[in-house]
């Protein structure tokens, strides 16, 4: 993917006929000029409609609201609320705007500035996405893989790269990056980096040598990990993400096509609960942000698996998935994005997934899951 679009290429409707027992099911699609790799939903409040839109009867759009052209975006994610960098391209009379951290094929750290300003009335909009600052070079001849927000603080960042390293930096309030420190992390590259909101001193991270490890932000650059986990894997670590309601808890994914749940209070122990084989690797995780214990899976090859966490945190369970047995050329054939939408779209909620090979954006209804069984 060699820009950032919200989203780009020509688009589709489709009719979402919302219910809440139903199946996942397609809502809209949308066929992309380049190979889709990364979906995010921005999370502010009010921003929920700025990628779909709900028209008179019951049919749900994907408007291109604007494009970037960027070397090849690897990952995105929007920053939290509260960070100001003044006015920028679009006005003082412009809403609240949001940052956007992109990590990119060049071993370049982005930020760019979202927002949406009225030109005309309030019926005319215009949407922005333009560059806050100045790109910040972390590697030079290799890919930055990730990057993840609370670093340290909100306005701290963690970015890792294809060859092994894991960076710290803070956004400055006169608008820029500061990196603060680097670290080998790994010797082999290294997929995935998060922070938990009950641990933002420590950074995790994820690679194809099978090991996570958890770095102490208050340690010099050249300490060992404090927390690792190098049994629990069996092939390179893809995903991570700590539960939205329950920041202790974080999963994890992998080549080794299971997803995981650990205690971070206790990472080096064995996990919680693991998947059975989910058919291939889990590239992606997405926690829900409202039912409990709900967690989507891009599952590469395999589409797109919904789980549930049973108990207390004893058991992994798959209740529904979308794009199962997709064919070659299909939504699904290789996913590599998902995330859920931030607000409740009628009686189900949405969700949304990128799929490489075959170019496409789909948005999807789900209905909440079914009761879990009495243990």
């Amino acid at each position: 993917l060699n820009s950032i679009s919200c989203p780009s290429g020509r688009w589709v409707t489709m009719t979402a006929a919302l219910s809440a027992t139903a199946p996942p099911h397609t809502a809209c699609a949308v066929s992309c000029e380049l190979c889709p790799d990364v979906v995010e939903w921005c999370p502010a409040e009010g921003w929920q409609e700025g990628a779909a839109t709900m028209e008179v009867g019951g049919e749900l759009g994907l408007e291109p609201l604007v494009e970037v052209p960027i070397p090849g975006a690897y990952d995105v994610a929007w920053g939290p609320s509260g960070i100001a960098l003044g006015s920028g391209e679009c006005g003082e009379d412009a809403g609240p705007d949001r940052l956007l951290a992109v990590a990119a094929a060049d071993g370049a750290l982005r930020l760019f500035r979202a927002c949406c300003a009225s030109s005309g009335g309030e019926e005319q909009t215009a949407w922005r996405c333009d560059e806050a600052i100045a790109p910040c070079q972390l590697l030079e001849e290799s890919i930055l893989t990730h990057v993840a927000w609370g670093a340290g603080g909100s306005s701290g960042l963690a970015a890792v790269g294809q060859d092994g390293s894991a960076h710290h930096l803070q956004l400055r309030p006169e608008g820029k990056l500061e990196v603060l420190a680097r670290r080998q992390a790994h010797d082999l590259e290294v997929w995935s980096v998060e922070v938990s909101p009950a641990f933002p001193s420590l950074v995790l991270t994820g690679a194809d040598d099978a090991r996570l490890l958890g770095w102490d932000l208050r340690e010099p650059s050249d300490a060992g990990p404090a927390l690792s986990n190098r049994r629990s894997h069996g092939a390179g670590v893809t995903a991570l993400a700590s539960n939205v309601r329950d920041p202790n808890i974080l999963a994890t994914g992998s080549y080794d096509e299971r997803v995981r749940l650990f205690d971070l209070r206790a990472l080096a122990r064995e996990p919680l609960a693991e998947t059975d084989k989910l058919g291939d690797g889990a590239y992606h995780l997405s926690w829900h942000p409202v039912w409990p214990g709900t967690l989507a899976v891009s599952a590469m090859r395999s589409g797109l698996p919904l789980l549930r966490v049973c108990g207390d945190n004893a058991g992994l369970k798959e209740w529904a998935r979308y794009a199962a047995d997709a064919a070659d050329g299909e939504h699904g054939s290789l996913a590599y994005g998902v995330c859920w939408r931030y607000a409740p779209s009628a009686s189900s909620w949405l969700a949304a997934s990128a799929s490489f090979y075959d170019r496409s954006l789909h948005v999807w209804s789900v209905g909440q899951p079914p009761p879990l069984p009495a243990e």
